[in-house]
């Protein structure tokens, strides 16, 4: 079975702005670099996956309706800018939750890895040969419990990081990337 590398992105404050809790469209707005940083990836053949902890469901701030809506219009965007998300995991449990079902400590909010691993399964990545970026140190630790590389994003540009990133992982791999 062949497996391929992959880039696993955070949404709140890596590919998005974060106003807390974001879920309406009208707050929409790319963080600086991140429609290109998108393109790059697809021009570059590299699936690019969102793992986003989304606790607002499990504290009642918004629908998982409400998300979906919001994340769908996000992967248009980033398509009409000329990349491409090939899918978007969430963790809609929150430890302040009022309900005791979205408050119990799972596998998939980050820092844990449940997420990328649920992803790799799913489209046969080879988590080893991945990245996972984000502006949380507890995204990297669930790339890092993954098994792949992680690297801080520190909000300047992600298209600049998204540079380095394709010339230190994936210069020579990118023509098995296809998802």
């Amino acid at each position: 079975m062949l497996q391929k590398p992959a880039i696993f992105l955070d949404r709140d404050n890596t590919l998005i702005h974060d106003g807390g809790y974001i879920f309406e469209i009208e707050k929409f707005a790319w963080i600086n670099g991140a429609a290109a940083a998108l393109k790059r990836f697809h021009e570059a053949n590299i699936p690019v996956f969102v793992v986003t902890n989304q606790g607002g469901i499990g504290r009642g701030i918004f629908s998982e309706d409400q998300m979906n809506h919001f994340n769908n219009h996000m992967i248009a965007a980033a398509s009409k800018a000329g990349g491409c998300i090939t899918d978007i995991a969430f963790c809609p449990h929150h430890p302040l939750s009022p309900n005791p079902a979205m408050a119990i400590a799972c596998g998939c909010r980050k820092p844990e890895p449940g997420m990328l691993f649920n992803l790799a399964r799913k489209w046969k990545i080879d988590l080893s040969e991945s990245v996972m970026i984000g502006d949380r140190d507890s995204d990297v630790e669930a790339g890092y419990r993954a098994g792949a590389h992680g690297y801080l994003f520190n909000q300047n540009n992600l298209d600049d990081l998204a540079k380095h990133v394709i010339s230190t992982h994936f210069s020579l791999k990118t023509g098995n990337a296809n998802v």
